[in-house]
């Protein structure tokens, strides 16, 4: 009698998919308690700053008076400081979520040689590892979303003096912060899959997160053609939360002067505004406008998720020709 040697039947397209929702359901779950505790902390707390906002009267008043800066002064005195460091958290670090989540995702199982079992279960490499980043990021995405939008609500009070393209309030936003914690995501996971430790691949996404968010910055006033205007006051991005790059001025025959000419004319903010408003001083900006601020989250986010894509597929490259 033949012996007949048993083949492990291939696993149809979404058993790979809910094997890895198996695989890393625990992991999971505790990411998406993290992720709730977070946003109950954020839903606490901004309840509390935004009734101080109110009560201060800064929100929707005019900029450009002394009252209404006065007003600005207070409410900062009090909640600045939460403010500036939950936004900075945010900021340099937001991303580093997806180091936490990918960074262990292929290096704990080369530790710990679980992958040579699932390699024989029907799945195979390539569909093993799709499905694994798949899931994973996928819910790691949803999560992302849902603290994002919580988090932009919880800083929005700063857009009222600052506007909305303040890097701490657009990193925040839920495109930009979703493409961010996904590119970061797969730097981590390809860092697993290649160097096979855990602690290592976390470090590089944390890393990757730090820089991923200085080159955003560095690149997205440029993201369109910015646009050229001479007005007559000094507030202008408080009126519309125009993003300025350059601002320069110039006296009524049209010389350019430097800045602190026109504020030792006036004497002060409010007397050097006089001058531009009446007195025939002007004030030249190149900006980018905050009706393309959509357009700007969407860009960041685009190529964001192209590189992370592209990580990925080095990463199913990588396991399904050099791992071993």
């Amino acid at each position: 009698m033949s012996a007949v040697t048993a083949v492990p039947a291939a696993l149809p397209r979404s058993g790979a998919i809910r094997a890895a929702w198996l695989r890393h359901r625990s992991a999971l779950r505790t990411l998406l308690g993290v992720l709730a505790g977070l946003t109950l902390l954020l839903a606490v707390t901004g309840y509390f700053l935004h009734a101080g906002f109110e009560r201060s009267g800064a929100g929707g008043c005019d900029m450009t008076t002394r009252a209404c800066n006065e007003r600005w002064k207070e409410f900062l005195r009090e909640y600045g400081t939460e403010l500036t460091v939950g936004g900075n958290i945010v900021y340099f670090l937001g991303g580093a979520l997806g180091a936490f989540v990918g960074g262990p995702l292929l290096a704990r199982e080369f530790e710990h040689g679980t992958v040579r079992f699932a390699w024989t279960q029907g799945a195979g490499r390539t569909r093993w590892t799709v499905g694994v980043l798949a899931v994973v990021g996928g819910v790691l995405a949803a999560a992302t979303v849902l603290v994002a939008v919580v988090f932009s609500w919880w800083i929005a009070p700063m857009a009222g003096e600052s506007g909305r393209f303040l890097p701490l309030l657009f990193s925040a936003a839920p495109p930009a912060l979703v493409g961010r914690v996904l590119l970061v995501f797969a730097v981590a996971a390809l860092a697993g899959a290649v160097l096979r430790r855990t602690v290592v691949a976390v470090g590089i996404g944390v890393v990757a997160s730090v820089v991923t968010t200085l080159v955003a910055e560095s690149l997205r006033f440029h993201y369109r053609t910015p646009l050229e205007e001479t007005v007559h006051t000094l507030a202008q991005s408080s009126v519309d939360h125009r993003w300025e790059l350059s601002v320069w001025y110039a006296d009524p025959a049209g010389n350019r002067i430097r800045s602190g000419e026109i504020y030792d004319l006036g004497h002060d903010y409010y007397g050097a505004q006089k001058l531009v408003s009446e007195g025939g001083y002007s004030v030249h900006e190149t900006y980018q406008p905050d009706g393309r601020y959509w357009s700007f989250q969407f860009i960041e986010l685009g190529w964001m998720l192209l590189l992370a894509v592209a990580l990925c597929a080095a990463t199913v490259w990588w396991v399904r020709r050099r791992a071993v």
